[in-house]
């Protein structure tokens, strides 16, 4: 079977995020299922009724819903989705662990200060965190997805596939992709994007209590992954399906290893905080984007430092990287 031959239907919902719109995907078969389901604004869910309505169905016939990750442009629609049409949703395990945690907020603040963030600038974007749209979803209506699960479909020409859950962390840390193998068609989420590279976000470890995951390393460990897996077809997050991911993981690889040689060639004798190099690398961005614009930088610190061409030095609290002797 081709990669093109799954019944798949991109669906696009505007966020209110500068990354521009978000997909969700209908599987036309049977049980009928979404990938992913959009965020919690009228926007958005007219956006989806609008195209649920012009493929012939309406909301109350979902069955199934399948997340990848828990970003609110990716799951916020769930509640209402479940409650109208009463769908089995099936939501990454690791990812119900991170958002359930209430101190998590609390620690991604601790981990910005340690990057030598100022506390007026963590404070007045946590004001703006709290006028977006927040998906509030009741854990134990949801199934954990675990690295292996199979769902299983069967389409109007008699035609059966599987789709297979694989956790890669990376952009979060329990984000999971679905993959047809005999098709070789992924569905991605924010894992392989077309257009932007996915950030590797500045998260707490669920593993390790008081220290932070290494998301770049991380990622990059799943793009290998990826590139085995000799994707034909994949269907992102955000943009168009790509019909040549083997060409985008290497673009997106290089891409890091390019910006990791950038980020070492700032470092100094003196010192640096991940905050301070995010304002010469990023110089324009403002709000929740210098969170993002941080965590890219901690992120392939981290990088620079297993290469042995950093040392870290903690100063009253905040992290500063040198270069290496």
């Amino acid at each position: 079977m081709r990669a093109q031959a799954l019944p798949v239907r991109q669906v696009t919902m505007p966020t209110p995020y500068a990354v521009g719109p978000v997909n969700a995907y209908l599987i036309e078969a049977e049980p009928l299922t979404l990938v992913d389901a959009g965020i919690n604004t009228p926007d958005a869910r007219n956006a989806l009724v609008l195209a649920l309505a012009s493929a012939g169905y309406f909301v109350e016939s979902l069955e199934r819903i399948l997340v990848t990750h828990a970003h609110p442009d990716h799951y916020g629609l769930v509640p209402y989705l479940q409650e109208v049409s009463g769908a089995t949703v099936y939501f990454p395990e690791r990812e119900i662990a991170r958002v359930r945690d209430s101190q998590m907020l609390f620690e991604v603040g601790r981990l910005l200060v340690q990057a030598g963030m100022p506390l007026e600038l963590l404070f007045k974007m946590d004001q703006q965190r709290k006028k977006d749209p927040a998906p509030k979803v009741p854990h134990d209506a949801v199934v954990p997805v675990k690295d292996g699960d199979e769902f299983h479909f069967e389409s109007p020409s008699d035609t059966r596939f599987t789709l297979r859950a694989l956790l890669m962390p990376g952009h979060t840390g329990g984000h999971v992709v679905y993959f047809d193998d005999d098709s070789k068609t992924l569905f991605a989420g924010d894992q392989l994007l077309p257009d932007v590279s996915p950030n590797p976000l500045l998260e707490p470890s669920l593993d390790e209590p008081g220290q932070r995951r290494r998301s770049l390393q991380e990622y990059l460990v799943s793009l290998e992954r990826m590139a085995e897996m000799r994707i034909a077809l994949a269907y992102p997050g955000h943009g168009a399906p790509v019909e040549d991911p083997q060409r985008l993981i290497e673009q997106t690889i290089e891409h890091h290893l390019k910006r990791k040689a950038q980020v070492a060639q700032r470092l100094g004798p003196d010192g640096k905080t991940p905050y301070q190099l995010a304002q010469e690398v990023y110089p324009h961005v403002t709000g929740y984007d210098t969170f993002l614009a941080v965590s890219e930088i901690v992120a392939h610190l981290d990088l620079v430092v297993h290469d042995g061409n950093a040392v870290v030095e903690e100063r009253e609290g905040v992290t500063y990287y040198l270069g290496a002797p």
